[in-house]
């Protein structure tokens, strides 16, 4: 059964007051007067209706929070995927002198939750030898990145 629940509206032009129903398939602002209809109003329905997200910064993918590294970019481990914000410049802790492959890799394993190599389903995604071999290099070495980072807590 679908959720009939009502929706709340805040008018997206002065942000100051709720819309209310004004006629067949619109809404006005009881504030500024603005008056919304059509796809404009559809579309609010569906933001306002998305679920919250679980963590501080969930992913479009559906994964509940994706993770923070170190120059302020979000990385999701279920997809992959990288929200820079505004105000971060650009990245340097990615060197030019590795392919796409091995940072994918080095990112799955220094962030991602530690699992069996044979089982990893993102290697599939690289289809030549070299990015095979790439990718598991990164692998590698983001491991060691984090087997590294474990220690230095251990020891403190």
């Amino acid at each position: 059964m679908e959720n009939t629940a009502t929706i709340t509206l805040t008018c997206p032009f002065c942000a100051e007051a709720d819309l209310r129903s004004f006629g067949r398939n619109s809404a006005r602002c009881g504030d500024c007067g603005a008056v919304l209809g059509g796809e404009l109003l559809v579309t609010l329905h569906q933001i306002a209706a998305l679920p919250t997200g679980v963590g501080r910064h969930a992913c479009e993918c559906g994964h509940p929070e994706m993770r923070l590294l170190p120059d302020d970019v979000y990385w999701c481990p279920a997809c992959g995927s990288e929200v820079t914000p505004v105000s971060a410049g650009p990245t340097t802790w990615k060197s030019s002198d590795h392919s796409e492959a091995y940072w994918c890799g080095w990112l799955d394993s220094r962030y991602g939750e530690p699992a069996c190599f044979t089982d990893n389903h993102r290697l599939a995604k690289w289809e030549d030898a070299s990015d095979r071999l790439d990718y598991y290099r990164g692998h590698r070495a983001g491991r060691e990145a984090r087997l590294h980072k474990s220690r230095l807590l251990e020891a403190s």
